[in-house]
């Protein structure tokens, strides 16, 4: 088994129970898991709750197929509407 790193994101909009998980991407070390994070955090939505970021091991029997490659490298845009 090969341990890897997994990078999240969580944003919570004001509604209570809507909660945005932002897969950012699975690594083979740990420096690079915080590299990704550190590339993200001035991102546009990203900067609004830099402290979301979250890293997991992870063990897998298979190397991942997107190994080292980090998802969402322009940020996002939300926005609320009203009924």
């Amino acid at each position: 088994m090969n341990i890897y790193y997994k990078v999240i994101h969580l944003f919570f909009t004001k509604q209570a129970e809507h909660i945005h998980f932002f897969p950012i991407g699975i690594y083979d070390t740990n420096e690079k898991a915080l590299s990704a994070i550190d590339s993200l955090k001035t991102k546009e939505g990203f900067g609004l709750r830099p402290d979301k970021f979250y890293v997991y091991r992870v063990l897998r029997l298979r190397k991942p197929k997107f190994l080292n490659q980090t998802y969402w490298v322009d940020g996002f845009t939300t926005y609320t509407y009203t009924k």
